[in-house]
């Protein structure tokens, strides 16, 4: 996976002109990682890649999924773990107005701040097990099993177990600006 996630990586930041550098700079990561990273040198972690997909402008799903792939559908066990939240990418499909990215999360006790994705993306977060603090930084809510909270994914957010081990799926949507229609 570390390898065709580099290539794809490279491939879009080369295509928008953005040098090794500027990536470096605005995701905070040094150069030699992220040159690491596009030759498949080293596996990236969940943190790394929303750092990237943010700063490329992509819905992360587009990192992890070959979309020229051949008889693609839903992936098959893309896995990518973080600091404190490890997400299985269950589904993802485009409709007229965005792109929907689904995951199966388990969440830890640590905190997860995550910067802001794109303009326009909303999370929605249900709990399957446990217990677990997520939303906007300063506006949170405590979830049990069976709730669920939408939120901005545009700005900083975090996600936090309370209990050891939680599991929730998360279900992300990217607005798709040349997909938006009138409502």
């Amino acid at each position: 996976m570390a390898a065709a996630v580099g290539a794809r990586i490279r491939s879009t930041r080369v295509a928008r002109r953005i040098s090794l550098g500027s990536l470096a700079s605005a995701t905070g990561l040094g150069k030699g990682t992220l040159s690491e990273l596009e030759r498949g040198l080293r596996n990236p972690t969940l943190d790394t890649l929303f750092a990237i997909a943010t700063c490329l402008g992509l819905p992360l799903s587009k990192l992890l999924v070959d979309d020229d792939a051949p008889g693609r559908g839903a992936p098959d066990a893309i896995h990518a773990s973080g600091q404190s939240v490890d997400a299985l990418l269950v589904d993802r499909w485009a409709d007229a107005a965005a792109l929907v990215e689904v995951y199966r999360l388990t969440i830890s006790q640590e905190t997860r701040h995550s910067l802001s994705h794109a303009p326009g993306v909303v999370e929605v977060l249900t709990v399957i097990t446990g217990h677990v603090e997520v939303g906007v930084e300063g506006d949170t809510v405590h979830l049990r099993s069976t709730e669920s909270h939408r939120f901005e994914g545009d700005r900083p957010h975090l996600y936090r177990g309370i209990a050891e081990k939680s599991s929730a799926i998360l279900v992300m949507r990217y607005a798709m600006p040349d997909r938006v229609h009138e409502s």
